[in-house]
């Protein structure tokens, strides 16, 4: 049998697979990931987490994440908090868990439990501000304007682990045009290997509203790198001070920066059911094609 967890961060809904000692291959296809995010015929999520065997002995555990179209992402800060969760709820409960991901080793801290909330603080690790040094954003000279409805755009690019391109706003944006810009700018030539897209009103040098659009997702509730990406963004820039409370659809977030310039990332994560996967939708996984 295949055994689940769903969590959720914020509302940033995931897919939690135990892989250690196990071998889940099998779900790791496109198309089996698609259906198991499906909210109508699967389990309905933001993505599909698998807690694997550290390839380091001196790290806890490694984490494998997938967006809802099938595509692997390097690192999320909302998913990170419940693999913490997890590891220390049914393996061995260290403090504080180290975890492997695509973009490092995370450390990762409890914090408290309030109102059936676990509370983790996460370091994030230093930003960077070259995305055109690792592939994800063209060099000055080939990049393309970013006209949008007669105004040039000019983002910030902040990797926090992923990749993200931050709009200061100056005005709102209807739910309507962030979805339509969201889609535009993830996929634009400019960014070869897709981006995340972050929509920021600074409300005061220690508080933004932030709305998201996720890479290879679309519109989610939260995102944690989201959010770690735009207080980077946003100190380098003179417009936040570090801590940070990040608003976003799902709820806070509160981010810090030491005097390293190392990001931490504080907030919530909830069990919501825990399961096993039918024989039947095990079987209908399974013929899937490739």
């Amino acid at each position: 049998m295949f055994g689940f967890h769903k969590m959720h961060g914020l509302g940033n809904h995931f897919i939690f697979f135990d892989e250690m000692g196990h071998d889940l291959s099998v779900l790791k296809r496109p198309k089996v990931l698609r259906l198991l995010c499906d909210p109508g015929r699967g389990l309905a999520g933001d993505g599909v987490i698998f807690i694997q065997s550290p390839r380091d002995p001196a790290h806890h555990c490694r984490m494998q994440m997938f967006n809802t179209d099938g595509t692997e992402a390097e690192m999320c800060g909302n998913a990170i908090r419940g693999v913490a969760h997890l590891y220390k709820t049914h393996h061995l409960g260290h403090e504080p868990v180290l975890i492997e991901t695509l973009s490092g080793v995370k450390e990762v801290r409890s914090e408290a439990v309030r109102d059936g909330m676990c509370f983790y603080r996460v370091e994030m690790g230093k930003p960077t501000f070259d995305l055109v040094s690792t592939g994800e954003l063209l060099p000055p000279g080939d990049c393309k304007p970013l006209h949008w409805q007669g105004e040039t755009l000019e983002p910030v690019y902040v990797n926090v682990g992923n990749p993200h391109a931050m709009l200061f706003l100056s005005s709102p944006l209807t739910q309507d045009e962030m979805i339509a810009l969201g889609a535009w700018l993830e996929t634009h030539p400019n960014h070869p290997r897709r981006i995340n897209v972050e929509f920021v009103e600074v409300l005061s040098p220690h508080e933004a509203k932030v709305t998201v659009w996720e890479r290879g997702c679309g519109m989610t509730q939260a995102c944690g790198t989201g959010a770690t990406a735009v207080t980077a963004a946003g100190i380098k820039r003179g417009k936040l001070t570090s801590p940070v409370t990040i608003h976003m659809p799902g709820g806070d977030l509160i981010i810090t920066q030491d005097e390293r310039g190392v990001m931490f990332m504080t907030g919530p994560i909830q069990e919501v059911a825990a399961g096993q996967l039918s024989p039947s939708f095990l079987h209908c996984l399974t013929r899937l094609e490739a």
